[in-house]
């Protein structure tokens, strides 16, 4: 018997079979996943319509509802946004809820310490519950909204659970208006520059001295003094301990982080009628964090883009007006240092010792035992760092934040900013929010506007808000708020265009306090349009995906002028680098080499300058909208006390021949291959794909791409521990010419669909990295329609 013969005939069995066992699991994976993939086409039953619905998928995977009652538009919007989006849905109300740790472990953890101490939950529980007792919402917003989450929660009941509920062991649980109220908790907090910024300047005041802390600083208050001495701070780790958080949501998470948008009249534009033009800023993740869908009924018609949790849009149009969004940036949230009595439970106000409010919270995690804790607050707000460890060697900072508000209802207010029928409808409808801080950009057939949504608190003058305040003394405390008609705003200019770009606006009230980003995008896009007249949507959809940024042209002349008087060793070792700079157009594409050298130079100089800061401040401090301002700052100040402690030409010079080094050790010395598109590139992170090998799987890419901070086209890196990777972006693009709003222009990052194997999961990144448009429609015809489903009421009992 040949038994080295049987040997092998076993292996070759053995192999086959692992060959066969490994295709048939591809393949069962392949189907199953298939098999999520929501229906489209045919008849649905779904329980709580009252007629029937047809829902109309374009060829982009868009849904077009039409319902005989607004009522079955929002049941159906409920049941199609979760069955294209349901994980997200359900990844997003954990985050807000602080109860991610139940469903993906420990990991989340942090994330959910500080959620639970926020009390988004908490607060919107109380939110709704005191509106319902006080009967004070409006009782038709209150009837659609449930009929969304209805629709939802129907789904969850009858539909195909998605496969990452599989992968994860977990099952969804119904929705309510809770959880929207919740995320929009959840997102408000991400404009917020104070948890991290506010208490890292004051650290920084102790540090290192408060005239280097000035340059850093959004806005220099001249003759500025807070009321008690930030030397006296003991070491506390709030801002460090926010960031940590803020750096895991970055990986497949929603984060919000800036906008572009602008209105022009029917002056400046060739059709005569207003366009409306609208990209708001947020980090990359797969599925995006809008939604797109149309709605039509007798009643109500709109074209939104819908946060996945929130049954109004946030922006969107119809065929008499439309609004957009940016992040406002304007300051409501302030981080005070409390005298606490843990012992007493009460804290010190006025002289007086009053009690501190106090909840007990259980946070559930996934394989390990529960984490109780207490939360305290003060009448400020929460105590933020009352859960962390070693509470009692850090500083009691508590967070105020119109959030918090009672009489804040961004649900209400964006329900009737769809029901506007006049501008002066859709202001009264604005003007219902304290919270998040928006800027609403507005067209219709004749008038364009801007206002902002959002308190604006008014303090003491000369009170430095972006270091922590007093608590205990009064004197830092909010004495009173603008009205509505305080709030800087403008309708229908006489130059016949308003842009917003998060920037300080040039007629807001002197006093007033924001988070503002730079006025790169704003002077960019205002030197654009004043250069030419007239403009059409196609010319529009160029500015939109401008990848320049024109206020780079005098950083880089005043950077290169440090270069003017090298030895002839450095001259001729350098000017091939010097040269490719000088000859930049300021054009970030994917194969220019200048955009590499100018930004690596550029964030170097950053990097060397912030010596004294650890790692995890540095990285915080070029995140935050300060980064940027104060290298500006510095780069624009010969005399800038910075100057003072390092040699600047030193300073410019040697991290240009850092840059320099890092690029040839990477990517080799032959300049010419240092393209921006290898360094700069972006990747879609589903929220499971965080790890291998489900990011091979979820994920979506990386690709190059082209734009960067600051620049129209405002792909946005942090420059220094994860280089030039792009965290966020335009996160859908549209632009709107009310002379043709049935044929407006529009694009998401990947696709309207949640599910690996739709097509329209993925459909959309070609033509939104190479700025390019899809037709945005409110009148369907049959070749635009690629899937019809009839919704149909169910026979089943409620």
């Amino acid at each position: 018997m040949n038994i080295g013969a049987s040997k092998k005939k076993i292996l070759k069995c053995l192999l086959g079979i692992l060959i066969f066992s490994f295709f048939v699991l591809i393949f069962g994976l392949y189907f199953l996943t298939k098999s999520k993939v929501p229906q489209m086409s045919g008849t649905l039953s779904i329980v709580g319509l009252k007629s029937n619905v047809k829902v109309e998928r374009d060829h982009f995977g868009v849904p077009h509802i039409y319902a005989d009652n607004n009522h079955d538009a929002f049941v159906a919007l409920g049941y199609i946004l979760a069955s294209e989006r349901l994980f997200q849905m359900d990844i997003s109300r954990l985050l807000a809820r602080g109860e991610l740790s139940e469903m993906v472990g420990e990991k989340a953890l942090e994330s959910d310490l500080l959620y639970r101490n926020l009390g988004l939950r908490h607060h919107s529980e109380e939110w709704l519950k005191r509106n319902l007792d006080d009967q004070k919402f409006n009782p038709e917003m209150l009837a659609e909204a449930e009929a969304f989450y209805f629709g939802v929660n129907q789904f969850i009941k009858n539909g195909p659970t998605p496969i990452e509920y599989l992968i994860l062991g977990t099952k969804p649980k119904d929705f309510s208006l809770v959880d929207g109220m919740s995320f929009l908790g959840l997102m408000s907090f991400s404009f917020g520059n104070a948890p991290t910024m506010d208490t890292l300047l004051s650290k920084l005041v102790k540090r290192i001295g408060d005239n280097y802390v000035q340059d850093m600083r959004i806005e220099k208050i001249p003759n500025a003094k807070n009321h008690f001495v930030l030397n006296d701070l003991i070491e506390f780790d709030l801002d460090t301990k926010i960031s940590n958080v803020i750096t895991f949501l970055e990986q497949g998470y929603t984060l919000f982080e800036g906008s572009n948008g602008w209105v022009l009249s029917g002056n400046r534009t060739q059709s005569g009628h207003p366009i409306l033009a609208n990209d708001p800023h947020i980090n990359f993740s797969h599925p995006g964090v809008w939604f797109e869908a149309h709605l039509k009924t007798p009643s109500y018609e709109q074209y939104g883009h819908f946060l996945p949790l929130i049954p109004f849009p946030i922006h969107a149009y119809n065929r008499q007006r439309g609004w957009g969004v940016t992040m406002s940036l304007t300051d409501d949230m302030d981080i005070y240092r409390e005298k606490v009595n843990l012992k007493n439970k009460t804290y010190t106000f006025l002289g007086k010792e009053l009690p501190l409010s106090e909840r007990s919270e259980t946070i559930k995690v996934k394989n390990r035992p529960d984490v109780n804790i207490l939360v305290h607050g003060t009448h400020h707000g929460p105590i933020v760092n009352s859960v962390l460890k070693n509470r009692e060697l850090s500083e009691d900072l508590s967070l105020q934040w119109s959030f918090y508000a009672s009489d804040n209802d961004p649900i209400t207010a964006t329900f009737f900013m769809g029901r506007a029928k006049n501008m002066s409808e859709f202001k009264s409808a604005v003007a219902l929010g304290k919270a998040p801080g928006l800027n609403i950009i507005y067209a219709d057939t004749k008038n364009i506007g801007w206002w902002l949504f959002g308190e604006v608190w008014k303090k003491r003058v000369g009170l430095r808000t972006d270091l922590i305040l007093d608590g205990a003394s009064g004197e830092d405390e909010i004495l009173s708020y603008m009205n509505f008609a305080e709030k800087p705003h403008l309708e229908n200019p006489t130059n016949g265009i308003i842009v917003s770009a998060n920037s300080r606006p040039e007629h807001y009230p002197v006093t007033m306090r924001g988070d503002w980003q730079a006025n790169d995008r704003y002077k960019t896009l205002e030197s654009i349009f004043a250069a030419k007249n007239t403009w059409s949507p196609e010319e529009l959809r160029e500015v939109q995906a401008l990848s320049m940024n024109f206020e780079n042209k005098k950083i880089l002349d005043l950077l290169l002028s440090e270069l003017q008087n090298l030895n002839q060793a450095d001259l001729k070792q350098y000017q091939e680098y010097i040269l490719i700079l000088k000859n930049w157009d300021l054009k970030s594409g994917i194969e220019a080499v200048g955009p590499t050298l100018y930004y690596s130079w550029c964030y170097q100089i950053l990097s060397n300058i912030l010596v004294d800061l650890k790692p995890e401040e540095k990285e915080m401090t070029l995140k935050s909208p300060n980064g940027w301002i104060f290298f500006k700052r510095i780069i624009e100040d010969k005399n800038s006390v910075w100057w003072n402690k390092f040699n600047r030409h030193e300073i410019i010079f040697d991290s240009f021949k850092e840059s320099i080094s890092k690029l040839a050790l990477e990517f080799g010395n032959q300049s010419s291959k240092w393209s921006w598109g290898k360094i700069h590139t972006i990747e879609y992170v589903h929220p499971i794909g965080r790890v291998p090998p489900l990011n091979k799987i979820f994920n979506l890419g990386p690709y190059p791409a082209p734009g960067a901070n600051h620049e129209v086209n405002n792909f946005k890196f942090s420059g220094l521990l994860d280089g030039f990777k792009v965290k966020a972006g335009p996160s859908m693009r549209k632009i709107i010419d009310f002379k043709t709003p049935e044929k407006s222009l529009g694009i998401l990052p990947a696709g309207n669909s949640g599910h690996l194997m739709s097509p329209f999961y993925k459909n959309q990144i070609e033509l939104f990295l190479s700025g390019d448009y899809r037709p945005m429609l409110l009148d369907l015809s049959s070749s635009d329609i690629k899937f019809s489903l009839q919704l149909i009421p169910s026979v089943k009992k409620l």
